[in-house]
Parts: structure tokens; sequence; C-alpha cells
């Protein structure tokens, strides 16, 4: 699927602020909103918008800890997966390259919860070892940045 400059217009707008009406969102891209309405359509048929979602504040959620987990595995991540999938506190899991076989991005509550996910994951036949970092602050959190360049 090409992409043309308005569609990246649309994207890099609705990132910054999915609430935008459609006529806001065709006056920004200078089209009708039935257009807008047919391109978000599409962008979402074509898979460049996978979801509609909102961020919340995790602190207020009461999940006060972001950590970020290393496995070290011996099975197959693919193997993994599903009893990875059935734990909530498991916003992100990648496969990743090197020492370690997979990178999660968890939240839980507090370090006491933390501990009880480290000794769950342990838990999972194939995971060999953890390594755990506690993030203490995010300097940076921004959506994917799309430029206005024509593919």
């Amino acid at each position: 699927m090409s992409l043309d400059k308005k569609d990246f217009a649309l994207i890099g707008a609705l990132q910054q602020n999915a609430h935008r009406r459609l006529e806001d969102l065709a006056k920004l891209v200078h089209l009708a909103p039935s257009s807008v309405h047919d391109r978000l359509l599409r962008l979402e048929r074509e898979g460049i918008i996978r979801q509609w979602t909102i961020k919340t504040d995790a602190q207020a959620l009461g999940l006060g800890v972001l950590a970020l987990v290393g496995i070290r595995a011996t099975r197959p991540c693919a193997e993994l997966i599903e009893a990875l999938r059935a734990i909530p506190a498991i916003e992100e899991c990648h496969s990743v390259a090197g020492e370690l076989s997979m990178m999660l991005k968890v939240r839980v509550a507090n370090t006491g919860a933390l501990l009880e996910l480290s000794d769950k994951l342990r838990a999972i036949p194939g995971v060999e070892q953890t390594e755990t970092t506690i993030v203490l602050k995010t300097q940076i959190d921004r959506p994917i940045a799309v430029s206005g360049a024509v593919a």
C-alpha cells in the first residue's frame, strides 16, 4: 500500500490526539470529511492503523512500578508465548538477539508484585533465568515517528 502526504498527516494528527473530529481532520488535510473517513477505513483495513486506544496514567491506576525483564530460555520463544500472554502485567514481549531470548516490558503495583511476577516467570518451563531492571523515570515516550515523505 502506498501512503501519500495526506495519509501521513492524518496518522500524525491522530497519534497526537485520536479524539479529533472528522471535520477537524478534514480541514487539516484539505479533504471532505467523507474522504477522511474513507482513508481512515482504508488505513485500518490495510493494517496501518492497528488499534484505536487511549493512553492512561499507570500511577493513577495503581501500577507504580515499570520494569524491563530479560529472559534467558532453553526453549524457543514460540513455545513460551502462550504462558507469557496469560500474564496481564506484561505490556510488551519482544524476541531479541544476543544472550537474552526475550525482553518484556511489565507494569505492576509495587516491588512485592514485581518479585511475585519474577517467580511466576521463572516457573514457566523453559525459562532459565530472568534479569530485571526497574525504570526510575521515563524520559521519552512518544508515538511512532511518521514522516511526511511519500514512500
